[in-house]
């Protein structure tokens, strides 16, 4: 019996993480202690000024300057407390999120899916069927088990990656910039902890990007800046001739209060237009700084590959500086978020209401959406794909032992795919049997037989698993793999569909119909070719036109071009006479053993050439107790 010798290598990261779960939770004990403690002298502090400052304005003592002075004083050490005060809870809040990174990275080595998030990628109609027969999305599925992505633009490169498939040139290009990544373990755990800070606020980065693409929301309306402006100006003058004393307050007075006036109905008539551009921005100050330390740690960081060196250029040229622009616009982010801020909010309410601060801090952010906002578009495109390849880098580190597929430029009648010691992916590596496959050429059906749970879904999903994965980009569960681009058709789990007034057989007759017209698309292409997987097809009538079914339909794919693999109990199907010569058959066994006075069956899961010679169906009647009548 063959296995994956990564138990090892599994084992040895497994330990890795745990270390380094281990040394955070002990890191962010000691901090939680400390945060507690500050805690209480920061609420000490404040209810000190407090009584100082009540103390003082009530005089009681008749040392009200003195008691101002302490108030002052104490005020001013609750705030260097506070200081650092929220330094660590800052500090404190990316310390649980590297704990959460790592002990998510430790649950998929683990194959513990319990732990990892499950998230609804949005499958597309056309790609349903194909995406639920080789668990590539949900819960224990391939998105899962790869992982590391969580930005909305990265899962949804993600998705697109596995599910379209790329052409010779852009998968060397993903597996040359993966191997680059590989051995850059610092770079890539900055990278998942920044892209956990962007995905985790609100709409992240999207929100941004949608911004940037959309209208200038003022430019129908520019009067309001103008009038805005206008009304600063009167502000700033009034002001200045009462303060110079050129103009006596009872004259003054008036004319500020009246402006005061005018400009509170204007915040309060346009402050949801405004915000709302604010929000789309950044809703917090923090948010455009996460931008920004995620591009500096992109293009700070030394690149040899072709596609991380385009992914570069996207960022840094001589039109385009990531780094300034996106510090400009933290600026101006800052400026709008002062509302948001507890220690210069009276500071704003002045600003707005004297001097419409939001008017022309808006007008600034639309000044900088006409100059860049088309260059936004471009910048979380390259952060997307920089997430995506890291997360597959971190998936090759975790998984030492696998293989690099290797693809070749395969003419018509040539193309196949070539694995030894393959196993399933989603398997733990203590549980994953390797057996050796070779799917196709053109015009030849690997034919799987065998009896119930021996294995034969099992080797189908494997498969197509590590088609995606090589496809991707990413090593294989296997010792080797040669393959060329491959298009991924399946029929696995069909179910019937009451709604529609499908049966179980016609819905699984439209899907294989499907599956033939998209291998008829594919005949005459150089560049990619159909594989079929077919899992106990057509169950639903009897075996005689079952069997006449099966055989049309495999006869079909193989007339425009495909390769694949039918699983299937029907041993009498490889010796079909349309099947016979193109049929290459291997089989899964069972064996049965008397343990502790009771027969038990059990499976190796070993791939053996051949028809399978025996069955399990009625041994499994006597298993369960319903052997006699």
């Amino acid at each position: 019996m063959k296995s994956l010798n990564s138990n090892d290598s599994a084992t040895s990261r497994i330990q890795w993480y745990q270390v380094r779960i281990d040394a955070a939770e002990r890191s962010i004990e000691g901090q939680v202690h400390r945060w507690k403690q500050l805690s209480l002298v920061r609420g000490t502090l404040f209810l000190i000024s407090l009584a100082l400052l009540i103390c003082g304005s009530v005089d009681a003592w008749r040392s009200q300057t003195l008691l101002f002075i302490a108030c002052g004083v104490v005020f001013f050490i609750f705030l260097v407390v506070a200081f650092v005060h929220e330094g660590i809870e800052t500090n404190l809040d990316d310390k649980r999120v590297w704990l959460r990174l790592n002990r998510r990275s430790l649950a998929r080595l683990q194959r513990d899916w319990s732990k990892l998030p499950v998230i609804d990628v949005g499958i597309p109609a056309e790609h349903s069927a194909f995406a639920n027969d080789l668990d590539l999305f949900g819960s224990a599925s391939l998105f899962q088990l790869i992982g590391g992505v969580g930005t909305p633009m990265g899962i949804q490169l993600f998705k697109h990656w596995i599910l379209s498939v790329p052409d010779l040139q852009e998968v060397a290009q993903r597996q040359s910039a993966v191997g680059e990544l590989r051995t850059a373990d610092d770079f890539r755990d900055r990278l998942r902890f920044l892209c956990h800070r962007l995905a985790g606020s609100d709409d992240g980065p999207m929100r941004l990007r949608e911004w940037s693409e959309s209208p200038r929301e003022f430019d129908r309306a520019r009067i309001l800046i103008w009038i805005a402006r206008a009304l600063a100006l009167a502000m700033i003058v009034a002001l200045g001739l009462v303060i110079t004393g050129l103009v006596a307050m009872p004259f003054g007075g008036p004319v500020i209060l009246s402006l005061f006036t005018v400009n509170f109905f204007m915040t309060v008539v346009f402050a949801g237009r405004i915000h709302t551009q604010f929000n789309q921005v950044s809703r917090q100050h923090g948010e455009i700084r996460h931008y920004e330390s995620a591009f500096r740690h992109l293009v700070s960081h030394p690149v040899s590959s072709q596609r991380l060196k385009e992914l570069n250029a996207q960022l840094q040229s001589d039109d385009c500086d990531v780094l300034a622009l996106t510090k400009s616009l933290g600026r101006i982010a800052g400026c709008a978020n002062l509302r948001r801020h507890g220690l210069f909010f009276v500071g704003w309410l002045v600003l707005q209401f004297g001097f419409l601060w939001d008017f022309h801090i808006v007008e600034l952010l639309q000044g900088w959406k006409a100059r860049n906002g088309r260059r936004v578009g471009r910048w979380f495109d390259a952060l997307g794909q920089w997430e995506v390849l890291a997360a597959l880098a971190q998936f090759a580190r975790d998984h030492q032992s696998w293989c690099v597929p290797e693809f070749v430029r395969q003419a018509h009648n040539e193309r196949m795919i070539e694995f030894q010691g393959i196993g399933h992916p989603l398997l733990p590596a203590t549980q994953c049997v390797a057996n050796d496959a070779i799917v196709g050429p053109a015009g030849k059906v690997l034919l799987v037989t065998g009896s119930n749970m021996s294995g034969k879904s099992t080797l189908l999903r494997a498969i197509g698993s590590n088609t995606i994965l090589a496809q991707l980009g990413a090593p294989v569960c296997a010792t080797s793999m040669t393959l060329s681009p491959m298009r991924i058709e399946t029929s696995m789990r069909i179910e019937d569909s009451l709604a529609d007034g499908v049966s179980f057989f016609m819905a699984e007759l439209k899907r294989l119909k499907q599956i033939v017209d998209v291998a008829r698309q594919y005949e005459n292409r150089d560049d990619c070719c159909v594989l079929f997987l077919l899992d106990e097809i057509l169950q639903g009538t009897n075996s005689r036109e079952r069997r006449i079914a099966v055989t049309r339909v495999v006869s079909h794919l193989i007339r425009h071009g495909a390769i694949g693999c039918v699983s299937t109990h029907d041993l009498e199907l490889g010796s079909a006479p349309e099947l016979k010569d193109a049929c290459r058959p291997i089989h899964f066994r069972e064996s049965f053993e008397t343990i502790d006075g009771q027969k038990k069956m059990t499976f190796d899961y070993v791939a053996r050439g051949g028809i399978a010679t025996t069955t399990n169906a009625l041994e499994l009647l006597k298993l369960v107790g319903l052997d006699e009548t």
